[in-house]
């Protein structure tokens, strides 16, 4: 019956044209567990729009799964910052307490770096280390695969592949938020996922955006949101109460491309 579902789900996606969400490379963890604490690492990516770890849980909220006294999400986030900046407060905030042990860590790196030829070896770096730090204390690393940039088709598949590769070489989950963006850029391009930056004003006082789109609107965290769900709970967020105020018809299709997308990445 599932399989039957998800067939019907392709179908009327890719009747709005091509669907292509597959990695280059394969992601060797399956998720199979359900974190209860989590503690997300990043910068501007992870905190737009009231932050990454309040719309997973409230997701998680509006499925009844939230257990008081025992879920926990939390944010740690740098403005711009990298993996490698976070590492001087990582020990602290990892250390293990009988109150509020985490149970994953999920790394976010700058927008590009993992595929830039500055920071590519940094991302590498700085996520190994994390990981070994959050591993003595019986904390399972996670890295969020970020997106492309708007009109970027390129740089999609290569931080695919940059984060797969990375999440194999450590042996941790990688959530594809970055894959259902593309899936959700060809199939519902109406969607915008994105929001400008303001560079400045003119003489006239008028904002000035800046060319390149790549911070997330409220649609491009909710999707990155059950994105996370998906892949934490290894269920579809289809039908959640929870749409952070987007049009209903809209969250309702940001939830079957991110459970799509679970489906190619994790099953494909």
């Amino acid at each position: 019956m599932k399989n039957k579902l998800l067939s019907l789900l392709l179908v009327g996606l890719m009747s709005l044209g091509p669907v292509a969400v597959s990695a280059a490379v394969k992601p060797q963890v399956q998720p199979l567990s359900t974190p209860k604490r989590v503690l997300f690492v990043g910068n501007s990516f992870s905190y737009y729009n009231n932050g990454i770890q309040s719309r997973v849980s409230n997701l998680i909220k509006s499925a009844s799964k939230w257990q008081a006294g025992e879920n926990r999400y939390r944010l740690k986030t740098i403005s711009g910052g990298k993996l490698f900046e976070h590492i001087a407060g990582i020990p602290l905030l990892l250390q293990n307490s009988q109150k509020w042990q985490w149970d994953v860590v999920v790394l976010q790196e700058y927008s590009d770096g993992p595929i830039s030829k500055k920071y590519h070896q940094s991302f590498v770096d700085s996520s190994n280390e994390i990981a070994i730090l959050a591993r003595k204390q019986g904390i399972e690393p996670v890295l969020f695969m970020t997106w492309a940039y708007k009109n970027d088709k390129d740089m999609t598949q290569q931080l695919a592949d940059a984060y797969t590769t990375q999440a194999n070489n450590l042996n941790a989950l990688v959530v594809p938020v970055g894959l259902a963006f593309a899936l959700a850029a060809q199939t519902n391009p109406e969607i915008e996922l994105y929001i400008p930056d303001i560079d400045g004003f003119n003489e006239a006082g008028q904002e000035q955006y800046n060319d390149v789109l790549k911070h997330p609107s409220v649609a491009g965290t909710y999707l990155a949101a059950c994105m996370f769900y998906a892949s934490f709970y290894q269920q579809s967020p289809e039908g959640l109460a929870y749409i952070a105020d987007l049009p209903r018809a809209e969250a309702k299709r940001l939830q079957q491309i991110a459970w799509l997308t679970f489906q190619q990445f994790y099953k494909g």
